[in-house]
């Protein structure tokens, strides 16, 4: 029989929930012969499936366009970098950490800005919202403004999700909760999870992460949160090539990392030193980068 193409939405144990490419079917199955030998699925895998009798077998993993560590996924298309401009305030070391894991892992980043309606009353966030325009929109990230209390934006931010596979990351307290909420409602949630209760095989799952199908071909990963905002696989010499803004610029050294080197041979500095760069990001990366040399060194004395 014809080989069924299915997305991994959920994983429960040794049960692999999928949804079927062509018909948005929910079927559950396992895994057969070859394929345990790449017993290491992860959610949002690509996988073939055939029925014997009246189970479904996974016989085999496609290619993955990507995959993350934590949380456990692939084949992403984007990231939703929630961060807020009320309580928390933005956190843009950790904002030009995800974008740097994107840009590594072949994901577009999309800066989703919540809770825009403080902007009116509160000075601090109205000037946040334009150094977010100024800076990232300038590199040509994409940026949408949003706020989950009165879902202004939201009809926006559905508009980025079709057809493509999303995650949504960012800190505790951001709103990426409120924001999901309006996106899925209850009913979508409520038809995956039941469907994980009838496959479960215990009280534990192995990955609590789901991918829920909204729209055709349009998919949001459901996961506790990435438990590590740390760029765990990228070297610190590697850093530069992760930075939008330095992309074009030509250092008197091939070799320039940016940050030890004098100004008239380093471009990039001098670039900071004018404004063209912006002096924070600048800053940050500088950061970042000492963060990941200082764990290279520690790695390998």
């Amino acid at each position: 029989m014809d080989k069924i193409i299915a997305k991994v939405i959920k994983i429960d144990l040794d049960i692999y929930i999928l949804c079927v490419v062509n018909t948005k079917e929910i079927i559950t199955a396992k895994l057969r012969g070859n394929a345990k030998k790449k017993s290491n699925i992860l959610v949002g895998d690509i996988v073939a499936v055939e029925k014997a009798n009246e189970d479904y077998m996974i016989t085999d993993v496609r290619n993955r366009k990507n995959s993350l560590i934590r949380p456990p996924v692939s084949n992403i298309d984007q990231m939703i970098i929630v961060i807020s401009v009320g309580a928390p305030t933005p956190d843009y070391i950790l904002l030009d950490k995800q974008i740097v894991l994107c840009l590594s892992k072949n994901i577009e980043p999309v800066i989703c800005v919540n809770k825009i309606d403080l902007a009116l009353e509160d000075k601090k966030a109205n000037d946040d919202i334009e150094y977010i325009r100024k800076v990232y929109e300038s590199l040509g990230i994409r940026v949408v403004f949003v706020s989950a209390k009165t879902a202004q934006g939201i009809d926006e931010l559905k508009r980025i999700l079709l057809g493509k596979t999303s995650a949504f990351s960012g800190n505790s307290g951001v709103g990426k909760t409120s924001i999901t909420k309006e996106i899925l409602g209850d009913e979508t949630k409520l038809e995956i999870g039941n469907l994980g209760e009838k496959s479960r095989r215990g009280k534990h799952t192995t990955k609590a992460v789901s991918l829920y199908n909204i729209d055709e071909n349009t998919y949001i990963l459901d996961t506790p949160g990435f438990s590590s905002y740390e760029l765990y696989d990228i070297e610190h010499k590697k850093l530069r090539d992760f930075y939008l803004e330095f992309k074009n610029i030509v250092c008197d050294y091939d070799d320039c990392m940016h940050v030890l080197e004098k100004d008239d041979v380093c471009k990039v500095k001098a670039n900071v030193k004018s404004g063209i760069i912006d002096s924070g990001r600048y800053e940050r990366y500088v950061y970042i980068y000492s963060q990941l040399k200082e764990r290279y060194d520690k790695r390998y004395k």
